[in-house]
């Protein structure tokens, strides 16, 4: 597993999860998992949360990939989501914001399960 540690404090982990489908085929598998630290502001948001981070994970595949390939699709699916990424998750409002949007997430979420127990 790897782990990039931005500057605004987020945190990436990238984990192959490439496995074998049968013979010489894979399935290449990433998770991508964006982390950010909670802090004494976030009370809203810890009562959706495990520990003092919020976490977001993202996970990619591509099946049926031949052997010969996988080291060069591996790399090429990593690169890409960094690529298209980390700038993004780098903005020094990148933090603010992907609390609001997940909090606006975990609130819709349980509206809609409100809704259809009710």
């Amino acid at each position: 597993m790897e782990e990039i540690l931005l500057n605004n404090g987020v945190t990436v982990l990238v984990d192959d999860k490439t496995a074998v489908l049968t013979g010489d085929l894979y399935m290449v598998r990433f998770e991508f998992t964006m982390m950010v630290d909670l802090d004494e502001n976030d009370v809203e948001l810890r009562q959706y949360c495990k520990g003092d981070k919020l976490k977001s994970t993202s996970v990619f595949k591509k099946p049926a990939v031949h052997e010969r390939d996988v080291d060069t699709e591996k790399a090429r699916m990593r690169d890409s989501y960094l690529d298209t990424n980390l700038q993004y998750m780098e903005h020094p409002e990148f933090v603010s914001r992907f609390k609001a949007k997940m909090l606006k997430d975990f609130q819709d979420e349980e509206e809609k399960e409100r809704r259809s127990n009710g």
